[in-house]
């Protein structure tokens, strides 16, 4: 006696949001700075389908594959905008690192940054690795996963976009914010970085016979060195405003993509 096959019913509702859903989600772990580089590919697919999964809500109406393809693009686009406008903030402590790089002289051996996609100074990278890892352990992690459902609620699978025009703003104002504060973390081996060029600039003046090059770049260089405690003292702070910017980032993500539940 041959067995029955035994068949696994599907709604097709369910099916059509756990596409979108993934949709979503995986366009966002990809653009965001901590999930699309810092975890590996079998980690990003797997926070992709388990997201999912616990996200899925049925979608009815949309069976015909031009509606399908065209609500999966819409999607793509929300999962893209959250997850890189969110995430943008968090370049502030690359800057600080670069900005060290470049007073200290070791801007001149820039190495592959595998986390960021490019090349950067020793003080850069290691900037980026333990903001990173600062982030994850204080939970920022649960903070892109609540904005992300948020958004599956706020803006439905099958919504149509409704662009409010205030999201070049938050770009803007976010990159501003980027520029000053890795300036802020990166002052205190700044200022002591100008004092030891004034020092050397009047050695070269009283003492011409010495070669300042040679002794100055090493001097930098073991200054830098010597003080990058100071700016890691400054990361629990920087990385609490960062946390706040990201969920203030977040909302006015969704709001400016005609978000429902928003009210002026």
């Amino acid at each position: 006696m041959t067995p029955g096959i035994v068949e696994v019913p599907i709604d097709p509702a369910w099916a059509v949001g756990l596409v979108l859903a993934m949709a979503r989600i995986a366009a966002f772990v990809l653009a965001s700075p901590v999930t699309g580089r810092f975890l590996p590919a079998t980690a990003r697919i797997a926070a992709t389908v388990a997201l999912s999964l616990a996200a899925v809500r049925p979608v009815p109406g949309l069976i015909e594959m031009g509606d399908l393809i065209a609500a999966a693009g819409i999607n793509v686009v929300v999962g893209l905008a959250l997850g890189w406008v969110s995430g943008l903030i968090l370049q502030l402590f690359t800057s600080a690192g670069g900005i060290v790089d470049l007073i200290s002289g070791l801007s001149v051996a820039t190495i592959f940054d595998p986390l960021m996609g490019d090349q950067s100074g020793v003080f850069a990278r290691m900037f980026n690795l333990t903001a990173m890892t600062l982030f994850v352990v204080t939970g920022g992690l649960g903070l892109l996963v609540s904005g992300l459902l948020a958004s599956l609620r706020l803006i439905p699978l099958d919504a149509s976009l409704a662009p409010q025009g205030g999201l070049t703003a938050v770009v803007i104002e976010t990159v501003s914010e980027v520029m000053r504060r890795g300036v802020e973390l990166a002052l205190p081996i700044m200022g002591v970085m100008l004092l030891l060029e004034l020092a050397l600039g009047l050695a070269a003046r009283f003492a011409p016979q010495t070669n300042v090059f040679l002794l100055g770049l090493p001097a930098k260089t073991f200054a830098a060195i010597t003080l990058v405690g100071s700016a890691w003292v400054l990361f629990p702070d920087a990385m609490a405003s960062a946390q706040d910017v990201v969920v203030r980032n977040l909302e006015l993500t969704m709001r400016g993509l005609g978000a429902e539940g928003f009210t002026d």
